[in-house]
């Protein structure tokens, strides 16, 4: 499976310590079907990252019967970039494909109906992953979507969002 790099590595810094939403690059959605789409890297070693709120926006309309999930993977350095291996850990971890209307252009987060690993763990105030990230400079914790259709997806695009917060010190 092919992979695409959606990160923006240019939202990933700031001074403050309390939570800020980190957003991906716009994946489009044709380009992404098939494919692991890496949307944000965590390539600083020991730094937790605790994740607050996970929100899909869907901005042009997806092609009908497209299923978006959002889970967690690595990469083997954060150099790593489109053409490389992105290994999956949880495809569904964070976002599953039933808290997502593809078709309606709007924000979407995990729903307790479907309760993806993160939603669980966030509710429960677990400290455990999926809810914290600690990151690696090699096997590089990643968010990634795997965007699939019984089709060919023809249309559409989307992005995440992540409230995020970092535990200085490292």
């Amino acid at each position: 499976m092919a992979m695409y790099d959606w990160r923006r590595t240019d939202l990933r810094t700031n001074v403050l310590e309390t939570p800020y939403w980190i957003s991906s690059g716009l994946v489009d959605g044709a380009t992404a079907e098939d494919a692991e789409n890496c949307l944000f890297s965590f390539p600083t070693a020991g730094l937790i990252t605790i994740v607050h709120e996970v929100v899909l926006q869907v901005v042009v309309a997806l092609t009908a019967s497209t299923v978006i999930t959002i889970g967690s993977g690595t990469l083997a350095t954060d150099a790593v970039t489109t053409g490389g291996t992105l290994t999956n850990v949880d495809a569904d971890e964070y976002l599953l494909a039933t808290d997502i209307t593809v078709g309606t252009p709007g924000f979407y987060g995990p729903a307790t109906a479907h309760t993806s690993d993160w939603l669980t763990a966030e509710a429960a105030r677990t400290w455990a992953a999926p809810r914290f990230i600690t990151g690696a400079a090699t096997t590089v914790p990643v968010v990634y979507a795997v965007c699939t259709n019984t089709g060919t997806i023809t249309a559409g695009s989307f992005r995440l969002h992540m409230l995020i917060s970092n535990i200085p010190g490292v």
